[in-house]
């Protein structure tokens, strides 16, 4: 059931809200995958919590957030890389300030002691990004995790051009050695999955997702993911499985290389086929995801990635226990 706010409000025409959004209102935002009602419903069946922040002469959606409350606990995402607070351009910084005072308050009543929040890296939206951040402290949460993430602007340079000139000599002697690289069917996902899996065996490492997980969300989001592999003499060598987050981002969910293939640096190969693929595709930012390792930066992993012409993005998340 929805209900609505009216005290405090943040300005006139303006209305808080726990529920669905009404009929004819539309987003004044890019909307992530991850916050989609059909991503949310993959993470968990139930237990969520919606709230809004309405425009109502404007009939807009001014900012969004959803919570999954279980034991206690209020998450955003429930099982996602991030989820956080999406918001129009628009929304004044006080609004903003009293939605976060407004669903904390909500998700008080519905039972919530403590609440985390995931955000997506800084470079998604920068200055949304900071003024967020701000006020979940000014509103007394703690940083919980900062990872460093990387990020590619996509431009009209080529990708070479944005190279180190260890990894441009790297990219040369790929292709010289007959490195092939291309966007792969949606229908080889078990190959490409299984490929990716081998390769972190092969470095002690796993995936967070079993194929089963990976597959069912596939099927119902398949405009939304893209597999890319690299080919040595027809072996597949490289490869990632990507996804495009919104309109303007997409995200290197997984991605391996075979250990043997390791003289013919192939992923610097990869990710220049993605580069070039979100070019024709309209697509602003190549994420390259975050670089951990036992609780702290992968520095060889992360240096790496800058190598390629990335940006550190940094990748927060808080948490708040409530009284």
């Amino acid at each position: 059931m929805a209900t609505e706010n009216d005290k405090g409000a943040p300005g006139p025409d303006v209305r808080l809200l726990e529920g669905a959004v009404p009929t004819g209102f539309k987003l004044g935002y890019d909307e992530s995958l991850f916050n989609s009602e059909v991503h949310r419903n993959i993470q968990s069946p139930g237990g969520w919590h919606s709230f809004h922040l309405l425009k109502m002469d404007k009939k807009k959606v001014m900012a969004s957030v959803h919570f999954c409350v279980a034991k206690g606990v209020a998450s955003s995402p429930a099982l996602a890389p991030f989820g956080s607070f999406e918001m129009s351009p628009a929304l004044s910084t006080a609004q903003l300030f009293d939605f976060i005072a407004f669903v904390e308050g909500q998700l008080l009543r519905h039972g919530a002691k403590k609440i985390v929040v995931k955000c997506p890296p800084q470079h998604y939206n920068t200055g949304p990004h900071n003024i967020l951040s701000v006020l979940l402290f000014n509103h007394q949460y703690k940083a919980r995790n900062a990872e460093i993430g990387a990020v590619i602007q996509v431009a009209k340079a080529p990708f070479t051009d944005r190279l180190d000139p260890w990894e441009k000599r790297k990219l040369k002697q790929g292709a010289k050695a007959g490195l092939k690289c291309t966007a792969v069917p949606l229908g080889h996902l078990h190959e490409i999955y299984h490929f990716i899996l081998a390769c972190r065996k092969e470095r002690g490492q796993h995936l967070s997702m079993a194929f089963e997980a990976l597959l069912g969300t596939v099927e119902k989001l398949k405009s939304r993911f893209v597999l890319f592999g690299v080919y040595h003499k027809g072996v597949l060598v490289a490869a990632s499985i990507a996804i495009r987050v919104n309109k303007k981002v997409l995200y290197n969910f997984y991605s391996a290389h075979s250990q043997s293939s390791n003289p013919l640096s192939p992923v610097v190969f990869l990710i220049g086929e993605m580069y070039d693929w979100c070019g024709k595709h309209h697509i602003e930012l190549l994420d390259l995801g975050t670089s951990a390792l036992h609780g702290k930066p992968n520095f060889t992993l992360v240096d790496f990635k800058l190598r390629l012409g990335a940006t550190p993005s940094m990748k927060l998340a808080f948490e708040k226990k409530l009284k």
